[in-house]
């Protein structure tokens, strides 16, 4: 386990971060109606994959600038102090690669009991996407989009930059419980929270654990992976 030293920045660039996310949103639906435009111009079979995938990756890259822009740019922080460093195999296999698997387990546990106490859960976006997809191209690509992208994105900003702020005030168990329940919220669904806060905090302990944010977007990863499988086949099965 790598010792964390007190990140660099703080809540300030914790909401501006975010602040920047959501503009960053904003700022591509202005431009939904052209970009859909230019997407009818260009031989793409699944044109309803194709926009969702220039969304996702419009948003990926706003993520990782403006993390690195409130970190390493203005306040002098180095890509290892969030957690940007490799690890020994054996870490990330027992950590990343074991910790993804039983990661999925628990979300899945979890997700039933939700299911069995409401039965008519509106599925997310990425869930509807996967639905949608009419090939398996554009499922290769949602594939590539949810566990790998998201993943890196994610745990830079949740596990890289939030989570260590938390820790610096309430130690390993308060920041991980705290990072887990927003990573929770915002994905702004009242009934995931608790599954997608739980997994947030177990991430929170991988990163702990392992030192590298790297080691929890390869659980993270797993975790987005099989449940993409799954859901996409059991669609194609139907």
């Amino acid at each position: 386990m790598t010792q964390m030293a007190k990140p660099r920045w703080g809540f300030v660039e914790i909401v501006a971060v975010y602040i920047g996310i959501m503009a960053s949103g904003l700022l591509f639906a202005r431009y939904a109606d052209n970009i859909k435009s230019w997407l009818t111009t260009t031989r793409i079979a699944d044109q309803t994959v194709a926009f969702f995938t220039v969304g996702y990756l419009f948003q990926f890259f706003a993520t990782i600038l403006l993390v690195l822009l409130f970190t390493i740019v203005l306040n002098r922080a180095r890509l290892k102090d969030l957690g940007v460093r490799l690890v020994n195999i054996s870490d990330g296999l027992r950590y990343g690669l074991l910790g993804g698997f039983l990661l999925f387990i628990l979300i899945i546990g979890l997700s039933l009991i939700i299911t069995i106490l409401q039965p008519e859960v509106t599925p997310q976006l990425f869930e509807e996407m996967l639905r949608k997809s009419t090939n398996f191209s554009s499922f290769v690509i949602l594939l590539i989009l949810g566990s790998v992208l998201a993943p890196l994105s994610e745990e830079l900003y949740y596990r890289g930059m939030i989570y260590p702020v938390f820790r610096s005030y309430l130690g390993p168990l308060g920041g991980a419980l705290i990072a887990g329940l927003l990573f929770g919220l915002v994905h702004w669904d009242l009934w995931r929270t608790i599954p997608l806060a739980a997994g947030g905090a177990i991430l929170c302990y991988i990163y702990e654990k392992s030192g590298s944010i790297l080691v929890s977007a390869l659980a993270h990863g797993i975790w987005n992976g099989v449940m993409s499988i799954i859901v996409y086949y059991s669609i194609v099965n139907i």
